[in-house]
């Protein structure tokens, strides 16, 4: 029995009554009994298991009661694992996994580069370069465009969106190419960049069904007319009767004399008639409006609040189009009515603003690749001047600069 005069600290922390007998491995409570040490884990809310982890001092570390913990710590694991073999023996659940080669899915252990197949080669190649599939041939064909790609870094939505490939089989890119209009609807299709920016906006906004049976109408019109002036009977039955009779006949010296030169005024006439037949460089390269609206290329990367935008011609290529401009990703090109006459010149709350305008106002613009600015102008004068020193001066100043006593 307890003594009357014992103190409540030395008694139970429990019951109170009798003197403490065990220690609780959780948290060190002091209890009596069996009881007790239910009623403590019951109204603590404790595990009653002794924490690996809890912190020692360094002189506890060194003890033999340091060394029973650990060690039945790691015993105490062994015990658990075996138990669980046992149990999954029972109930017929295969425990033990394939060695990792080519019957184990490695990505749920964490080992998917430890495989040697070809897999795992290509797959660290890929890693060790930073290049998806594709991704170094789109940017060998921009490099080949003169197209400068800006990368976004990689999962951002701009670089998720972009997918510009080079195409082996047509030799060409296919870029992607956001759309943008004056009211903010925003479009990206793929677009060869062997086509034309007027065909590629055809595509991305076609025409409503009216419009194009209007345009099938007008053409079928104009195709009858077309044939009837082109088919003359007349003419055509008496070139041929003509010819024979004024041609006079000729040797077979003078036929073999004359073909080189009639096969020559031939290729000539050719030419001239093909070179009338193609387009000049100056109305494809002309900024004209295409179904009442113009288009402008953006410039990334500017220090204007204002969109900073580049007219482009409806009748030149992508390729062209973008040839000496930087893209983020890939080109944006915004659909506007006004004409790159109608912009504004000085206006702060315009929506857009003209490259040459900001070009003018921010003359420390960075120029992008194909332009000229004034420092590069100014470096061969100061790369002269460098050539014109004389080494041996240079060294006699040095000499005397380090030699000379402090």
């Amino acid at each position: 029995m307890s003594d009357d005069n014992a103190l409540l600290s030395d008694l139970c922390t429990i019951c109170h009554i009798q003197p403490p007998k065990y220690r609780c491995p959780r948290c060190s409570t002091r209890t009596c009994s069996l009881p007790c040490s239910r009623r403590h884990k019951l109204w603590s809310q404790c595990s009653g298991v002794r924490d690996p982890a809890a912190y020692l001092k360094r002189n506890e570390l060194a003890s033999e009661s340091a060394f029973d913990r650990d060690y039945n710590f790691i015993t105490g694991i062994e015990r658990t694992i075996e138990r669980a073999e046992r149990d999954a023996d029972n109930r017929g659940i295969s425990v033990q996994a394939p060695a990792y080669g080519k019957g184990a899915d490695l990505s749920v252990v964490g080992l998917e580069n430890e495989d040697d197949g070809e897999g795992a080669r290509k797959k660290r190649k890929v890693d060790k370069g930073r290049f998806v599939r594709g991704e170094a041939g789109f940017l060998r064909g921009a490099e080949d465009s003169g197209v400068t790609v800006l990368r976004a870094p990689r999962g951002m939505t701009r670089n998720k969106e972009n997918g510009t490939k080079w195409l082996p089989k047509n030799q060409c890119l296919n870029w992607t190419v956001e759309w943008i209009t004056l009211d903010g609807e925003k479009r990206r299709r793929l677009c060869l960049e062997s086509l034309t920016l007027a065909e590629a906006y055809d595509r991305s906004f076609p025409l409503p069904k009216e419009e194009r049976r209007k345009n099938d109408g007008q053409g079928q019109s104009n195709v009858p007319e077309q044939v009837d002036s082109s088919t003359e009977p007349p003419q055509n039955d008496a070139q041929p009767t003509e010819t024979p009779a004024e041609t006079p006949a000729e040797t077979p010296a003078e036929t073999t004399t004359q073909a080189p030169v009639l096969h020559q005024e031939a290729q000539a006439e050719n030419t001239t008639e093909s070179r009338k037949d193609e387009p000049s460089t100056e109305s494809t390269n002309e900024v004209t409006s295409h179904r009442n609206v113009f288009f402008y290329l953006h410039r990334p990367r500017t220090t204007t609040k204002q969109p900073v935008v580049v007219p482009l011609s409806p009748g030149a290529t992508i390729t062209s189009s973008l040839c000496g401009r930087t893209v983020l990703e890939f080109p944006t090109i915004y659909v506007l009515p006004d004409s790159p006459e109608s912009f504004p010149s000085d206006d702060d709350n315009a929506k857009f603003i003209l490259e040459k305008e900001y070009l003018r106002t921010h003359p420390d613009a960075e120029p992008e690749m194909g332009e000229t600015s004034e420092t590069d102008e100014e470096q061969p004068a100061d790369a002269a001047k460098l050539a014109n020193l004389d080494e041996h001066k240079v060294l006699e100043v040095l000499q005397k600069d380090l030699l000379e006593p402090v």
